[in-house]
């Protein structure tokens, strides 16, 4: 028996039009709410800087799109637009990579329901592999996210390879805020007194034959950089972001320290005290940059591509394609441990550029949110 009949249309119940004189501003933020901990960086950055302008905020997780058993409905569309109308004085669509072959599945034909004002915070394009176009797999969702982004209020994004996604598309008003999770923390770069150096890279990459040619190549340079580490008499720490990520890092590493926890604050003291963190994923490479703590990423596909290219750490990261990548990371960290920060003077200057890009966002969003709901 269905619980919920499918409605032609979701124009919104009285309810959200009789919420006079209100003290709280009920925001639905559809994100991925998976136990992976980049999704966690980005959605916390988020209602951060809104609860610092809003205090009133009151935000109600909904799943974007696959969660993982976080419940459901699930996504921006059907029953849940109904949801949002009834009881909603704002949509966010916040984090991640959402443009990978348009992962919320927003459908043109239905946003137009939507009646709070919508807004897109940080969203990314991904790709199958280094160098090539963002993922796209069925065309006309590029109609979907066109119609879904003219909707928004305000949209933004992470980096200069969604702008232009976006803009070859015929929508050329996002903005360009960075990855929210790079504001989450707003510290200069610096060497810890620690001796733990944190490996991270999404173990689980055995799709395909490319997936399963990158996995080989991270699992050997692992190895060797944790025989170095140890040398060195410092500390590896295996870090999985993703519950998935366990049970393979635990095969590969079995005599090294792993860690993993479901609590992002767990990951803020862990990163936060680090020496270096080395790897690819992403997020950590991102959080750890506004921590202040050094970083070298390996580049897997567009997503940190297009970071390296945003704040010109060209010479810096490194595709996992590269010629004696092992090497150029014992040179790299070997400046680190030497105490040359010098790396990473420029993107802090391009970082504090985006932080105010960013912050006037978040202020317009309030500002907005604020205008509807006193209608």
């Amino acid at each position: 028996m269905k619980l919920f009949k499918k409605k032609i249309n979701y124009i919104p119940e009285k309810f959200y039009f009789q919420r006079e004189n209100k003290k709280n501003f009920i925001i639905h933020h559809y994100a991925p709410h998976t136990f992976n901990a980049g999704d966690h960086f980005v959605v916390q950055s988020i209602r951060n800087h809104i609860l610092e302008l809003l205090p009133e905020a009151v935000f109600v997780p909904k799943a974007i799109a696959d969660n993982r058993g976080w419940g459901s409905p699930i996504g921006l569309r059907g029953e849940n637009v109904l949801i949002s109308n009834t009881h909603a004085d704002a949509v966010i669509v916040g984090g991640s990579d959402q443009y990978n072959n348009w992962s919320p599945r927003i459908s043109r034909k239905e946003i137009d329901f939507l009646k709070p004002p919508l807004f897109l915070i940080g969203l990314g394009v991904s790709s199958k592999d280094l160098n090539l176009e963002p993922y796209i797999k069925n065309k006309d969702f590029n109609d979907d996210i066109v119609a879904t982004n003219k909707k928004a209020a305000l949209s933004s994004v992470r980096d200069d390879v969604t702008y232009n996604f976006l803009k070859n598309l015929g929508f050329d008003k996002a903005i360009n805020t960075g990855c929210p999770a790079l504001h989450l923390f707003d510290s200069e770069f610096r060497i810890n007194d620690s001796k733990n150096v944190l490996i991270t890279f999404p173990f689980p990459l055995v799709n395909n034959n490319v997936e399963n040619f990158k996995y080989k190549i991270l699992v050997d340079v692992s190895h060797k950089l944790i025989k170095y580490l140890h040398d060195k008499n410092l500390t590896p720490i295996i870090v999985c972001h993703d519950d998935r990520d366990v049970n393979v890092a635990q095969y590969e590493f079995a005599n090294e320290k792993i860690f993993f926890s479901n609590y992002h604050k767990d990951y803020f003291e862990l990163y936060n005290n680090a020496l270096l963190v080395i790897g690819s994923r992403l997020h950590a490479t991102i959080l750890t940059s506004g921590m202040g703590i050094p970083n070298i990423n390996i580049n897997l596909d567009l997503r940190g591509q297009a970071f390296t290219q945003s704040f010109e750490f060209s010479d810096w990261h490194l595709d996992y394609t590269e010629t004696d990548i092992f090497n150029k990371l014992i040179e790299r960290t070997e400046k680190v441990l030497s105490g040359n920060l010098s790396m990473f003077i420029n993107f802090s200057a391009k970082k504090k550029e985006k932080q105010i890009v960013f912050r006037k966002f978040i202020e317009d969003t309030v500002q907005i949110i604020k205008m509807r709901s006193n209608r």
